[in-house]
């Protein structure tokens, strides 16, 4: 009797191998949720300022951009009052489902019919974010990291979802404007859009952005981000030079380079500081941007295309040929084109005036259609050829 006493004392005090007690992790609020991703998001963001990224175009870019791509992948979520929501960061770099959620943005992406070119920048936006996250699993304000707080995370890329360096053929015409071309846009922009312009210094500042964006070659965020004043400014005006502040480096900040400024460049430079600059409202440090809009604030990518094209659309109807689809940076293509023209040989000048190092890099802006040049230097012309650009205003 003592013994089955004994025993039942025995089985009662041993665990239950039907019910386990396993504890369940705490239900965090989706609000909290949002709150530790937006958080991470914003302390990468300050993190590329420092090193050195404008905050104006690549910064507000590359939010924009998170944004977007957070919301393209929708989760289950029986605790949200919609009863699903968006992927947040830690998911994405999950590693046991990380990799297919990666395959449902690609998917998303696909459907959304972007040009090769902005697929790649959106998944190496997302690529540059995750890489932070994983070197730096803390979370803002918290004393806890990610690891701790929602569990283990991997990066789901692989060099097969995202090459490097991989050249996209281009799904959008390349043009590289001929000298009479570009003069005669210069000339519509001087003596017609300059005039009838309904605002004097606004028309005047069109003038010159496409002058001087044609004459050095600057990419559009180089071009908007000059300063022509201040402690801060780029234009050397004994010198006749301007500092432009180019792509970064992984993991480091812009790289600066110096660029000569043509004659021409100089004084239209020189006219617009002096009469038509004074003519913006003053902001304090804003104003010592060179290209204002009209509230006084630095002019943004974007406005600066919506002019460009209503530009582009007037001068065609003056006459001017333009292709209708020219942009920006076939002003970019336009510098680098005539200037290897001129002289071939001087490849490397043209490669330090882009902002590139390697030939290859500068391939898609480049192009040489002198017959004799390319006979006799047909192995150094090759590698600036770019089939895919049309050379507007040849015969």
């Amino acid at each position: 009797m003592n013994n089955q006493i004994l025993n039942e004392r025995f089985t009662m005090e041993l665990p239950n191998p039907i019910s386990p007690r396993v504890q369940q992790p705490p239900i965090i609020s989706w609000e909290e949720q949002l709150h530790d991703h937006n958080q991470k998001i914003e302390e990468y963001l300050q993190n590329r300022v420092f090193r050195g990224c404008t905050y104006e175009s690549t910064v507000k870019s590359a939010r924009t951009v998170l944004k977007r791509l957070f919301v393209l992948v929708p989760i289950p979520d029986p605790n949200h009052p919609d009863g699903h929501r968006h992927i947040l960061v830690w998911e994405f770099l999950d590693p046991v489902r990380g990799s297919s959620r990666f395959g449902v943005l690609m998917s998303s992406l696909l459907q959304g019919n972007l040009a090769y070119g902005t697929r790649r920048r959106y998944l190496t936006e997302l690529r540059a974010f995750c890489d932070y996250v994983v070197a730096k699993p803390n979370i803002p304000g918290s004393n806890l990291t990610i690891i701790e707080k929602y569990g283990p995370i991997a990066l789901p890329f692989t060099k097969y979802d995202l090459p490097v360096h991989a050249q996209d053929r281009p799904t959008k015409p390349r043009y590289a404007l001929s000298a009479e071309v570009r003069d005669e846009f210069y000339e519509f922009l001087r003596t017609e859009h300059l005039p009838n312009h309904p605002v004097p210094h606004l028309g005047a500042q069109d003038y010159v952005a496409i002058v001087l964006q044609t004459e050095i070659g600057a990419r559009t965020s180089e071009l908007l981000g000059i300063r022509s004043s201040g402690a801060s400014c780029d234009i050397d005006w004994q010198a006749g030079r301007v500092r432009l502040f180019g792509k970064a480096k992984a993991f480091s900040g812009k790289r600066v380079r110096t660029v000569p400024l043509t004659a021409f460049a100089m004084e239209v430079l020189r006219v617009f500081e002096k009469i038509f600059k004074p003519m913006f409202p003053r902001r304090g440090d804003e104003s010592e941007y060179l290209f204002l809009d009209k509230d006084g604030d630095p002019l943004m990518d974007h406005q600066y295309i919506y002019n460009f094209r209503k530009i582009v659309e007037l001068a065609r109807e003056a006459g001017v040929p333009l292709p209708e689809d020219l942009r920006p940076h076939d002003l970019r293509r336009t510098c680098a084109t005539l200037a290897l023209e001129q002289n071939p040989l001087e490849y490397r000048k043209v490669l330090r005036k882009l902002g590139h190092t390697y030939p290859s890099s500068a391939a898609p802006y480049l192009i040489a259609t002198d017959a004799d040049v390319e006979d006799e230097q047909g192995d150094l012309i090759d590698i600036f050829i770019d089939p895919d650009m049309e050379k507007r205003g040849t015969k």
